[in-house]
């Protein structure tokens, strides 16, 4: 497993990026735009026993890439999984916040460990001469499918409180990314079309995602309820429909922010 050290001299890239190099060198996750990928593949291919420290020297391709200077120099750290604490996957899995530190000599990773952190602790590195305290905190995606000024509304809200938000027009790409959503994450779909909202919404009540909201006419909200129905989907209660807390929002920028006021609510109290 790889990550960045010096999140903040790549500012564009997410800073909870990290990548897991298989023994065949396949990957899972991505780190910088893959622009050290080729490295690491054969770091793995070495099979380290310890982790380690490495300064790396952009070569221009991977400056371009990085959009640095060639010859800048980043820090990275590649831990072989088994050094590692075992609950980290399942926490990075679930896009938990979590806290790892790596007690080093020098440049070499003696041992690790979990730490606790903050509800609402941001990504950091904290380095010192003896440990490398990294907290990942995985920013929330919100995942938009539709179009109109509702659509847009909803999308500039999610992006003004700092979230990862995907707009789709159509559901072909949306169904995918709803049926990977986890418990910090949500989906609206916007519209009258009840196949494309309902394929999504389908999708979404399949995975985790903590948020499902609804927003279109009464008429087409309920003829969806009776196409998830046709195709055995009956647990429709997670979906808010229609979204939103109900402050009296008709406006579409009065709607967006009370779609993600709902869902910042409805994160707070948890599963129900």
């Amino acid at each position: 497993m790889a990550w960045n050290l010096d999140p903040g001299l790549t500012p564009q890239f997410d800073p909870n990026d990290a990548v897991a190099i298989t023994p065949g060198g396949g990957r899972l996750g991505g780190l910088l735009g893959g622009a050290f990928d080729s490295r690491l593949i054969e770091v793995a291919a070495a099979k380290p026993t310890t982790g380690k420290v490495i300064d790396v020297e952009c070569t221009a391709i991977e400056a371009s890439v990085l959009g640095v200077e060639p010859g800048a120099q980043l820090r990275l750290m590649l831990a072989p999984a088994d050094t590692l604490p075992s609950a980290l996957w399942d926490h990075l899995l679930e896009r938990d916040r979590i806290g790892l530190a790596c007690h080093r000599t020098d440049n070499t990773i003696d041992a690790s460990e979990l730490i606790a952190i903050e509800d609402a602790a941001p990504p950091s590195v904290v380095i010192s001469d003896t440990a490398i305290e990294t907290i990942f905190s995985p920013r929330t995606t919100l995942l938009v499918m539709g179009g109109g000024p509702m659509a847009e509304a909803v999308v500039h809200a999610g992006e003004f409180v700092g979230w990862n938000v995907v707009s789709m027009p159509g559901p072909e790409a949306a169904v995918g990314l709803a049926a990977t959503l986890s418990s910090i994450d949500g989906v609206v779909v916007v519209g009258h079309d009840v196949e494309a909202t309902g394929r999504v919404l389908q999708a979404a009540l399949g995975s985790r995602a903590g948020y499902i909201g609804s927003l279109g006419p009464e008429s087409v909200r309920s003829a969806r309820d009776d196409w998830l129905a046709y195709r055995g989907v009956t647990e429709t209660g997670r979906i808010a429909s229609p979204a939103g807390l109900p402050i009296g929002a008709k406006a579409p920028r009065e709607v967006g922010i009370a779609v993600i006021a709902d869902m910042i609510a409805r994160h707070a109290r948890g599963p129900a």
